[in-house]
């Protein structure tokens, strides 16, 4: 019977220890100071303005009317000659008539006229803002100052304390 209380003395000793690590107790408070932080908030806006535009009036950018140009010139074309000449005449027809074609586009598309839109963006605009976020406590315990943060502003001249106590 003595054997195993020997043993048992111990394990009980070590569980004990464990629990003799650490305790509660009340510290003196020497002052609290509230600390804020600053957010940014984003706010989204719509600013719109006038803006002109060039239009172009007619022409394209399509490739019909030089297709239909060069067609046309080739049986125009076709008419003229003979043998390797009516061929060649009919090359250059379609040539001609594609590149009358393009030049009417190009000076069709130069002309236009100016418009004028509203243009709306998204913009954002930054609004900055404090708000309490904790307090810093500076307390005294067991004759020595420490400083820490508490969600929850203390209230009195105590603060309540975890004191941890392990061997070096």
């Amino acid at each position: 019977m003595k054997k195993q209380n020997l043993i048992l003395l111990p394990l009980l000793l070590a569980t004990q220890m464990t629990f003799a690590g650490s305790y509660t107790d009340y510290a003196e408070i020497i002052s609290v100071e509230d600390v804020y932080r600053t957010h940014t908030i984003r706010e989204p806006y719509q600013d719109c303005y006038i803006q002109e535009f060039y239009q172009r009036q007619g022409g394209n950018d399509s490739a019909t009317p030089e297709i239909m140009g060069g067609l046309l010139g080739g049986l125009v074309g076709r008419q003229f000659g003979k043998g390797k000449g009516k061929d060649a005449a009919t090359i250059a027809g379609a040539l001609l008539g594609a590149s009358i074609a393009h030049d009417d586009d190009l000076a069709k598309s130069k002309t236009g006229r100016v418009v004028t839109r509203e243009v709306c963006e998204t913009k954002y605009r930054n609004d900055f803002e404090r708000r309490l976020s904790n307090y810093l406590v500076k307390y005294s315990y067991d004759g020595r100052t420490f400083t820490g943060t508490t969600e929850i502003k203390p209230v009195g001249t105590s603060i309540k304390v975890r004191v941890r106590v392990s061997p070096e």
